[in-house]
């Protein structure tokens, strides 16, 4: 990346995923995003092309490139489809985790995450504590080669449909930040019982709450040490925000196309509707704060 521009490499790369959006999953995308489900045959074709794991290692099935690749595809599909747009960022925020976790962990979950076979979720925010990571109430308790958790986590993005989840908890109540550590939960874990909370706008990213009744999980799927989460989670989000940014961008960017052509090819008065000043000049304005925000 030279300046604000990309390689030649990623331009054809970004024209290579376009038509993959345009082509593939712009038919159908209304009606998938009137769904409450993640339409799994969706992210299993955004796996088989390979960008699931555009920046994950090539052991794990990933391609290996660079982190501009993959918010390039992300701003691409989302273009098409929002959901598929963010579904690049599931498995990489998954990877910043399962990293600090043993390696056949890692072997066991991440490839199956890359291909699109399985979907995670993240899992912070509880009902007295909202997103506030050292105010939060849930516990795990160590019991030999296992942690006991016990909690809930609420309004927790595809937690209804997801195969596991990066959850917080605490294993220190008298600690704050230093008193949260991080777990990697399969979902269908005895003790954990969902249940759905209804987006009204994003539906198929829609939320749930996770009960934990005496969840017992090995104590190899923790992430990091003890004490650890709060900053494993402090790393995650500044990924999460930065790709979560990308998402309505890349919205925007498909209503201004969207907008360009129509107001050329509608006429008023004997001209098209670009010609009028009163429409142009909003067009620009817009577009320069859009582009503000991209460079952002």
């Amino acid at each position: 990346m030279s300046g604000f521009g990309f390689s030649e490499a990623q331009e054809m790369f970004r024209r290579e995923v376009r038509n993959f959006a345009r082509q593939e999953l712009a038919p159908g995308a209304k009606e998938r995003a009137k769904q409450h489900t993640p339409c799994r045959k969706m992210v299993k074709r955004v796996g088989e092309m390979g960008y699931l794991g555009i920046s994950l290692p090539e052991e794990y099935g990933g391609q290996g490139a660079d982190w501009i690749s993959m918010a390039i595809a992300m701003e691409e599909m989302a273009k098409a489809d929002w959901f598929a747009g963010l579904s690049p960022m599931l498995p990489g925020l998954v990877y910043t985790v399962l990293q600090h976790c043993p390696e056949e962990v890692m072997k066991e979950w991440l490839p199956p995450m890359i291909s699109g076979d399985i979907m995670g979720c993240f899992a912070v925010t509880e009902p007295d504590s909202g997103s506030d990571a050292a105010a939060m109430k849930s516990r795990a308790t160590k019991d030999g080669d296992y942690y006991v958790l016990n909690g809930e986590k609420t309004s927790i993005s595809m937690g209804m449909y997801a195969d596991a989840a990066i959850m917080f908890v605490k294993t220190d109540p008298s600690a704050k930040t230093r008193g949260v550590s991080c777990f990697w939960l399969p979902m269908d874990t005895p003790g954990i019982t969902r249940t759905l909370i209804p987006h009204t706008g994003w539906k198929p990213g829609s939320a749930a709450s996770i009960m934990m009744d005496d969840v017992r999980v090995p104590a190899k799927y923790r992430s990091g040490e003890e004490g650890q989460g709060f900053y494993i989670f402090a790393g995650s989000t500044d990924y999460l925000r930065v790709g979560l940014g990308l998402i309505p961008v890349a919205m925007a960017e498909a209503t201004l196309e969207e907008t360009i052509v129509h107001v050329q090819q509608r006429t008023a008065f004997g001209s098209p509707l670009a010609k009028f000043e009163g429409v142009s000049f909003k067009i620009a304005e817009h577009a320069t704060r859009l582009e503000a925000a991209k460079l952002l």
